[in-house]
């Protein structure tokens, strides 16, 4: 039988509580006396864990993109580009589901007049996670699974983003899926986990020779002429 899961300790409590304001609310509105009612913990203990609010700030990015790395780093390690593509993928998925309000706080940072914190965060994935999605793409290309023109760098970006929009305008994906009342579940977030994978596997699979579209299109023609 599996063992509970240990109870979160007070500094994840203001990690969690501070991920939510932040994104919600912004750095400056966000006060270290809302962050410690939010958590259910003495807002005094902010400063037991942490120097000052500016570096519970960065350690909420950081401790999202460190896990997000793991994960899919993890997930996609192997040598079949398509698994390990849609490995990633979901590995994203599961750390966005933990972390719903992260991608909503990098996107507010990033508009920042400062956005330096979250520019670090992004370095790091670049040299990673970013790095590991371009090398299975690549791998795809020289085995001939995934087209030869398409630029690997563009491609990721066009998968990761898949799921960071879904996550950053759940309102509105609400809405447009006609679930404005109950939201977007868990459920309908792992389908669209799913389908953005096979999304970018359709997009990135290789186009058949101009003469075997042309001799499929000539079989398509004769048997409808039966």
């Amino acid at each position: 039988m599996a063992s509970a899961p240990p109870p979160a300790s007070s500094r994840d409590l203001l990690l969690d509580a501070a991920e939510r304001l932040f994104a919600e609310q912004g750095f400056a509105r966000t006060t270290i006396k809302q962050i410690g009612r939010a958590a259910g913990v003495n807002s005094a203990l902010l400063y037991y864990y942490f120097a000052d609010k500016r570096e519970l700030y960065r350690e909420v990015l950081h401790r999202f993109v460190a896990r997000l790395v793991a994960r899919t780093m993890d997930a996609s390690a192997g040598d079949d580009p398509e698994a390990g593509i849609r490995a990633f993928v979901a590995a994203q998925a599961d750390t966005i589901a933990l972390h719903p309000h992260a991608p909503r706080l990098f996107v507010r940072e990033l508009v920042d007049a400062d956005p330096g914190a979250a520019v670090d965060q992004v370095r790091l994935l670049a040299v990673t996670s970013f790095r590991r999605l371009c090398a299975l793409i690549e791998e795809g290309q020289r085995a001939g699974l995934f087209r030869p023109d398409a630029s690997a760098p563009f491609a990721a970006i066009s998968t990761i983003a898949q799921l960071a929009y879904f996550s950053i305008a759940r309102p509105a994906v609400a809405l447009l899926l006609g679930k404005q009342r109950d939201g977007v579940s868990a459920a309908t977030a792992r389908d669209f986990a799913r389908h953005a994978a096979d999304f970018a596997l359709a997009a990135l699979a290789a186009r058949p020779a101009p003469r075997a579209r042309r001799s499929a299109g000539r079989a398509r023609a004769h048997r409808s002429a039966r």
